[in-house]
């Protein structure tokens, strides 16, 4: 059955698995230790503004800003969750997964993502700073408007603290559009459930070769 995956996108799909858990690990870091890293912010905000899915590194922020999920990829992908944080990360990871599938079959969704996405795009011009608080406001009423009208709702879990402040909870949402738009790439690569089963050790090789080539 493996024989139908097609491997010249494999290194697509491993990105934007990165991409996908690098904004599970953010919104972990934010709601359970209140870490904010807006390099990090920066290059997801970029990921929802990139349409172009040509090269995956680029539309995700540059492989540098997916380094440290690609560290983590080749574990969970290897033995699966080998603690209760990781357990937590492949929660959001799996519920951002079907959260892009669900945003690529709904019409209505996509054109009020599309429509949140362009106002985006004019604050910064207007603004000169990505992650200005009035862009990320529109990105977070574009996620709760474009993305939570979809199955399944993620419940961020953390510390009530990080939890109610709306600076957080606007900055949490704008990474969860990140890791939504990050699972769009996957499927446009080929991306599901199947192939990462079958493909797994060499999605892991893949996610190697890349931290090798960010450490030449």
């Amino acid at each position: 059955m493996a024989m139908f995956i097609n491997p010249a996108r494999r290194a697509d799909r491993t990105l934007a698995l990165a991409g996908i858990l690098r904004a599970a690990q953010e919104v972990q870091d934010a709601a359970r230790r209140g870490i904010h890293d807006n390099s990090m912010l920066g290059s997801c905000v970029q990921s929802i503004l990139s349409l172009d899915g040509r090269d995956s590194a680029a539309v995700l922020g540059g492989l540098p800003s997916l380094r440290r999920a690609l560290q983590g990829l080749c574990p969970l992908l290897q033995r699966g969750p080998g603690s209760a944080e990781e357990a937590e990360q492949m929660r959001y990871a799996l519920s951002l997964a079907k959260l892009g599938k669900a945003l690529i079959h709904n019409h209505a969704a996509t054109e009020r993502v599309r429509r949140g996405i362009d106002e985006a795009r004019r604050q910064i011009e207007h603004f000169g700073d990505a992650i200005h608080p009035s862009v990320l406001g529109g990105l977070a009423n574009t996620y709760a408007e474009g993305i939570g009208i979809l199955s399944p709702r993620i419940i961020v879990s953390g510390e009530s603290r990080f939890l109610t402040q709306e600076e957080d909870t606007v900055r949490i949402r704008a990474l969860l559009l990140a890791g939504v738009r990050a699972a769009v790439l996957w499927r446009q690569a080929g991306g599901s459930v199947f192939t990462t089963f079958w493909e797994r050790s060499a999605l892991c090789l893949e996610s190697r070769d890349l931290l090798a080539h960010l450490s030449s």
